[in-house]
Order: C-alpha cells, then sequence, then structure tokens
C-alpha cells in the first residue's frame, strides 16, 4: 500500500474543511436568497407591482397596504408632472424634466427601495411604486433601516447567522479531531513502545502505518529496537564468555603457580637430594613459569585488541612471499616438535592488506597449539589459495584432535580469531576424524 506524506494527508483535511466551509456558506446564501425571495419577490411582486395595481383612475388604487408597509405610489402623466403622490415622494417639485425622469429610471436598480414601473396606454401615465424591502440582493447586501419589518428581518438574519457560526465551528472541530486522531494514534503506540524499551523490554515493536513519515519512523524505532536487542544478547553472552573465560584462565594458571610454587617450597626446605634432582626441579620451574607467562602475556593481548584504540598497523604486500618466509621460520621448532611441515603455497602474488606483527602472532598462536596438542610424527599442513575476493589459509594438524577443545579456554585460538576479524576476515573450525582444521579467511582491503 503506497503511504503519503503528513503533508498530503494535511492538504485532504483542509480540502475537506474547505468543502465543507463552502458547501454552509452556499446554504446561508440560499437562505437569504430565499428569505430576499419570499419578503420581496412573494410580497411585492405578485401583490403590490405597478403592472398589479394598475388602473386607468388612478384615483381608485388602494394605498392602503403600501401605507402599511412604509411604500409610497406617484403618478407622473406624459408632461412629466406628478399629479397624484402618496407617501414619500422621490421628486422634488410636481414639475420634472425629461432628464430628471430619464435618471430616475435609470437609479432604480441602486434604490434601496423596491420599484415598479407601469405605463399606461390609455390615460398616458406612468404609475410609480416604491416599497421599502429588508434585504436586497444586487451584487452586495443592502439593508434598509426604514423598514417597518425591520425586527423580524433582523430575527431571521440572527437565526441563520448563529447556525452558520454553529455548524462552522462544529465542522470545525470535526476536522481537528480527525487531524488530532491520525497524529495522536500513531504517537501514543511509539510512545508505549519507547516505555517498554524503557523498561527493558527490547522485544517491542510498533506497527503505526499511516503516513510516510511515521512509516519511516516505525522502520526506524523496529530497527534501532533490534538493534539493541541484539547488542544486548550479544552484551549478555559476552559477559557470560567473560565470567567463563576468567574461570578457564584462573584454572590454567593455578596449574603452572602450583607447580612453581610446589618445587620452590622444595628447594627452600632444602629436601633436594643431589644436583640432578635439583636441576629438574629448576627445569621444571622454568617450564611453568613460561606457561604462565605465555598466559598472561595472551590475556594482556586480548585486553589490549578488545580496548577501543586499537588499530591495526596495516601494509600492502605479497601475502605468499609473507607466508614461506614465516614458514621457513616455523620449520625449526616444528622439526624439534617432531611434525612434519607440508606447506602448499600458492605460487602466484596475492596482493593483501594486513597487519604483519599481528598475523605473526596468528602462526605462533597455530604453531604453539599444533606443538602443545599434536603426537610426534603428524603432519602439520598449511595450505595458502587465491580466491574471488582475497585469499583463503588453512592449517590442518593431524593426530589428536580430541586434544584440541576449541570451546575450552584457548585464550590462543581467541586471539587467532580476534586479530583475523580486525583484518575483515573469517575463522571457520572443522573438526573431523582424525584432524583439526582451521580456515581463515582474508580480504583484499580492510
Amino acid at each position: 500500500m503506497k503511504k503519503h506524506n503528513i503533508s498530503y494527508q494535511l492538504l485532504k483535511n483542509y480540502i475537506a474543511i474547505f468543502l465543507i466551509t463552502t458547501v454552509i456558506t452556499i446554504l446561508v446564501i440560499v437562505a437569504l436568497f430565499s428569505m430576499n425571495r419570499l419578503g420581496s419577490k412573494d410580497i411585492i411582486y405578485n401583490q403590490l407591482t405597478a403592472a398589479k395595481l394598475m388602473q386607468n383612475d388612478y384615483q381608485r388604487i388602494d394605498t392602503s397596504v403600501i401605507n402599511d408597509v412604509g411604500g409610497s405610489l406617484q403618478v407622473v402623466n406624459s408632461n412629466y408632472e406628478v399629479i397624484h403622490s402618496i407617501g414619500n415622494n422621490p421628486f422634488t417639485s410636481k414639475q420634472i424634466s425629461v432628464k430628471e425622469f430619464t435618471d430616475f429610471l435609470m437609479n432604480t436598480g441602486a434604490n434601496k427601495d423596491m420599484i415598479t414601473v407601469e405605463y399606461n396606454e390609455q390615460e398616458h401615465f406612468w404609475l410609480i411604486v416604491f416599497l421599502p424591502i429588508q434585504v436586497k440582493m444586487i451584487g452586495s447586501f443592502h439593508w434598509n433601516s426604514d423598514s417597518p419589518m425591520q425586527d423580524h428581518t433582523l430575527q431571521m438574519l440572527g437565526f441563520i447567522g448563529l447556525g452558520y457560526l454553529l455548524i462552522l465551528i462544529l465542522s470545525t472541530m470535526i476536522y481537528a479531531r480527525i487531524t488530532a486522531v491520525s497524529f495522536i494514534k500513531p504517537l501514543d503506540q511509539l510512545s508505549a513502545a519507547v516505555e517498554k524499551v524503557k523498561n527493558g523490554d527490547y522485544s517491542a515493536r510498533v506497527q503505526v502505518g499511516g503516513n510516510r513519515e511515521f512509516s519511516q519512523l516505525e522502520q526506524a524505532f523496529n530497527h534501532m529496537a533490534e538493534v539493541i536487542q541484539i547488542q544486548t544478547s550479544l552484551k549478555e553472552q559476552s559477559e557470560i564468555n567473560r565470567k567463563n573465560l576468567i574461570l578457564d584462565i584462573s584454572h590454567d594458571l593455578k596449574n603452572p603457580l602450583t607447580s612453581i610454587m610446589g618445587y620452590a617450597e622444595l628447594e627452600l626446605k632444602e629436601q633436594v637430594s643431589g644436583r640432578i634432582e635439583h636441576l629438574e626441579f629448576a627445569k621444571i620451574i622454568y617450564e611453568n613459569s613460561i606457561r604462565a607467562n605465555v598466559l598472561i602475556q595472551d590475556l594482556f593481548e586480548l585486553s589490549r585488541m578488545e580496548s577501543p584504540e586499537f588499530r591495526l598497523d596495516v601494509t600492502t604486500d605479497d601475502f605468499s612471499e609473507y607466508l614461506r618466509e614465516e614458514m621457513i621460520h616455523m620449520l625449526p621448532e616444528l622439526e624439534a616438535a617432531g611434525l612434519i611441515p607440508d606447506f602448499v603455497i600458492e605460487p602466484e602474488e596475492i596482493i593483501l592488506q594486513f597487519d604483519k606483527k599481528r598475523m605473526n602472532r596468528v602462526f605462533s598462536n597455530l604453531l604453539y597449539n599444533a606443538i602443545a596438542y599434536q603426537e610426534r610424527g603428524s603432519k602439520f599442513q598449511v595450505v595458502l589459495e587465491k580466491v574471488s575476493d582475497g585469499a583463503k589459509l588453512t592449517f590442518v594438524n593431524y593426530g589428536q584432535p580430541s586434544a584440541l577443545n576449541p570451546a575450552g579456554s584457548g585464550l590462543g585460538l581467541l586471539i587467532v580469531q580476534k586479530i583475523i576479524t580486525a583484518h575483515g576476515g573469517t575463522v571457520q573450525l572443522n573438526t573431523q576424524d582424525n584432524q583439526f582444521e582451521i580456515i581463515i579467511g582474508l580480504n583484499w582491503k580492510i
């Protein structure tokens, strides 16, 4: 369904109120015209017009009704003499000129009285009848304050004006109500949804519909609520992971520290029987110190990467050549651990943007993982492939995959994931019957 602007809705409402007001005004005008017709045409034209009153003997004309309504009657002969007059005489003298008479006839339409003129061809005279009217509509309203029906007319006009005002007020209230509903209803729904979100109910959604602006506001609010819900869920999950991580790190640190403390205590109590046993204890203390130091360094590195100030120091280089050099540096450690290296690296250039120092940390963590958990004689495979959107790097450990627990405390693997994600890539873990595979996807540009 097509959504319209609020301005469009307001335009519709304005048009509606304009039409209502126009109809009311037309009805009032019709009522006034009807009053004018009833008060003028029916009474004046049909009963007291010059044509109706005309008689050859003007002395026999009944002028009582004319006197009652405040009118007048004049008879002008062919010599332009006022030979008979009842009521107010519009002429200043009995003898009038042709010009005066012509001007009088020409200006009858502008007079506030209703004037009818009839000529008697037999007796050769003009009969002129003046009748005052209450309201006369000839392009504009003319009010006759001298009319004896003034009070009745005022009462009728008062009723019409009051009715017009009441209907106009009522239509305005209806318009205001319709306009208010179109705004208040969606705003109430949004307000209720905001209150729910404020109270922690991030599943709140709205469906206000209506105009385009409210529809856009609905979409923006629902998107905001969805983002907040997802972020809250991630924050809660992150808090759970953080607590689990602290527990796992505490457990991992406890073992080497316990060994260090125990053997150091034996040394202090001088319960070492000989030099060989002394060296063995020192070796154990040293190795566990290294383990504890690695854990502490990993924790420190992880904290740095989760800091808002963390930034990569990227360079644009051939990732294939870089990987070859790093694998050459790893060979002595792999051979010392009894692992068989198998490097399959794309021969052509793969130009990527990456942080060499952080990527070194990725390789060292994965190497440490392989050395720590793979059996001697197992194959350690590294495969680099060029793909459409960057590079695909795969590390495969063969041997005992059960010893590799990606869901455990594994700070090393967590750091690998953080670094690759910062590079705009992804990390995928696949476990099969006899291997543990880590697939890293890297993009052309960060």
